[in-house]
């Protein structure tokens, strides 16, 4: 039997009790919003390329499929393990902290959601401090990206990982240096073929810090600096200090606690990590919102009529 050591799973603990009340928060303003009358979604009948609006019914088949297969690898994984991996940790904490997502628009629309699919009203007029413009939308497809940011997550750490086996004489720092430099790259490519076949866009642009600028598949270069920094590389840099024989740092201590809470407390530690690291994105994107200007959108990008 595991005995309990005060203090010994204390970051899991704390991760975990942030965790909790992130999903209570959420759960308060999505109980208003659904009150509100906005379990509906749009529907939009404006002009749009034929390819697009194939593209964007695949894309939504395969963001879900996708997602129902993460879930099942987690839980497969987690049995085997005979506890709550880190990976089902992650996969957990991102699916619970999508609810962030208006708070990138605090003040301007900085997210250009695709009306053509699955998409319904904002619940940012239900968060404190939210002064975005309405009516505005969210979509599936953007609000399903936030659980896939552990696929980027796992390629970071596989690149570390490979990293490691074929330099073992390379500092820690020197590996976590260039697993970024070559993250950044690699979500450029993704997360831009993911706009371009109707995943999400971007309405404002950063002056000369935007690639393909005032077109509607623009990617301001802040969004794969904060996937790789505020995402990616702290579990990256986590795994790679971790002691030998040990968990991450995240989770370390918490197989020291009663059986029963175990798997609650590794579980709620994921949705605290997640939703600080999510909480830190929306922040610099509103920062950038700041010093950016608003691009023309096409009719499916635009905000739904009133």
């Amino acid at each position: 039997m595991t005995t309990y050591r005060p203090g010994a799973a204390r970051p899991p603990v704390l991760w975990a009790a942030f965790g909790a009340v992130c999903v209570l928060f959420q759960t308060w303003v999505a109980v208003r919003w659904a009150a509100g009358g906005n379990l509906r979604t749009y529907d939009f009948d404006g002009p749009m390329p034929g390819y697009l609006r194939l593209s964007t019914q695949v894309l939504q088949v395969m963001a879900i499929t996708v997602s129902v297969l993460m879930i099942v690898h987690c839980v497969r994984e987690s049995r085997r393990a005979g506890r709550v991996t880190l990976s089902a940790a992650l996969v957990a904490g991102y699916f619970l902290s999508f609810w962030s997502d208006p708070y990138s628009g605090t003040l301007y629309q900085t997210a250009s959601n695709n009306l053509n699919g699955i998409a319904y009203p904002t619940w940012g007029p239900y968060l404190p401090g939210w002064q975005g413009p309405v009516p505005q939308a969210q979509s599936l497809l953007e609000n399903l990206g936030y659980p896939w940011v552990v696929i980027w997550i796992w390629m970071g750490l596989g690149i570390s990982r490979w990293l490691r086996a074929r330099r073992p004489g390379w500092s820690r720092a020197r590996t976590g240096g260039l697993t970024a430099a070559l993250m950044f790259p690699i979500d450029i490519v993704l997360e831009h073929a993911y706009m371009r076949f109707g995943g999400y866009g971007y309405s404002r642009a950063l002056p000369h810090l935007t690639l393909f600028e005032g077109e509607w598949y623009q990617l301001p270069l802040y969004s794969p600096a904060v996937m790789t920094f505020c995402a990616v590389m702290p579990v990256v840099l986590m795994d790679l200090y971790a002691r030998p024989g040990r968990e991450v740092w995240l989770l370390e201590g918490s197989l020291d606690l009663p059986r029963r809470l175990q798997p609650w407390v590794r579980l709620l530690a994921g949705v605290g990590f997640a939703n600080v690291c999510m909480l830190s994105l929306q922040l610099v994107v509103f920062l950038g919102s700041l010093v950016s200007y608003p691009i023309d959108l096409p009719p499916w990008y635009e905000r739904p009529p009133s």
